[in-house]
């Protein structure tokens, strides 16, 4: 059904997007995080201190050096991000309890989950952030096996309208507003909709969310992302006709598409499937 050309553009940007995820994509078999060569790695614990905080929100460790808070995404804007700067500064020169791998990303960043080491305060930071409205959970952003789930904490400061929340900007966007979601090609969005029909390919999955796929909204999963869905019951007969939101960088492909490199990306929500 899709034309050649559409299908080696999309092959073109879902490349291109896919790379922009720290984590490498999961292989079949293996739980999700965990990227091929690392099976038996676990996650490191042991006690730093930060140093300072950057501009960007990385942390500086002690004897880490530099380190990034896994699983979780500042905003885009600039106000709200020195927001999250200035929270994360106040912890600074606190010993924490660290948590990840010891490999680095291309910037020579640990990416760990990071918590007070104080026994009165045992403050997990990326959840305190994200609990604050001052971060959006983004599990393709780091190791999901080192840390908990942020997005139960993205829930409750969503609405609850706290911090970068009370900014339309970053809300959900509705899969039917293809004119909004123009407008934020190339930026981490949440979207959510019903989706209306599932084309199975052998490379790739494609979700639809609207009756023309050349012109609206769609999710691309690589078959291999797609198996370890299957695994966890998030098959085509569990989505057909049900509310979803998924969140990733938004591709500039056929009306606009997401690509779930991890499950994790995508969530059901409550709500009655398409009439049969």
């Amino acid at each position: 059904m899709l034309a050649a050309f559409g299908e080696a553009g999309l092959r073109g940007w879902g490349a291109f997007f896919a790379a922009l995820a720290l984590a490498p994509l999961p292989a079949v078999g293996q739980p999700s995080g965990v990227a091929p060569g690392q099976e038996r790695r676990t996650c490191e614990v042991r006690t730093d201190r930060i140093r300072e905080v950057t501009p960007q929100g990385d942390l500086v460790l002690e004897s880490g050096g530099p380190a990034k808070l896994s699983g979780l995404r500042l905003a885009e804007d600039e106000a709200w991000r020195k927001a999250a700067v200035a929270w994360l500064r106040v912890q600074a020169g606190k010993p924490v309890v660290i948590e990840g791998r010891s490999d680095r990303d291309r910037w020579s960043r640990l990416t760990v989950a990071a918590r007070l080491a104080e026994p009165s305060t045992p403050l997990d930071l990326g959840e305190g952030l994200v609990a604050a409205g001052l971060a959006m959970a983004d599990p393709s952003a780091g190791a999901p096996l080192c840390r908990s789930d942020l997005l139960a904490a993205e829930e409750k400061a969503r609405r609850l309208s706290l911090g970068l929340w009370k900014d339309d900007r970053y809300k959900p966007i509705h899969a039917e507003h293809m004119d909004r979601l123009r407008t934020r090609i190339g930026s981490f969005v949440l979207v959510e909709g019903r989706i209306r029909s599932i084309g199975e390919r052998s490379q790739r999955i494609y979700l639809n969310f609207g009756e023309h796929w050349a012109e609206d909204f769609t999710i691309v999963i690589p078959r291999r992302t797609w198996i370890l869905m299957r695994g966890r019951g998030l098959d085509a007969a569990a989505l057909r006709g049900r509310r979803i939101r998924a969140r990733g960088i938004l591709e500039p492909w056929q009306g606009a598409a997401l690509t779930l490199v991890i499950p994790e990306m995508i969530e059901r929500l409550a709500g009655e499937g398409l009439p049969r």
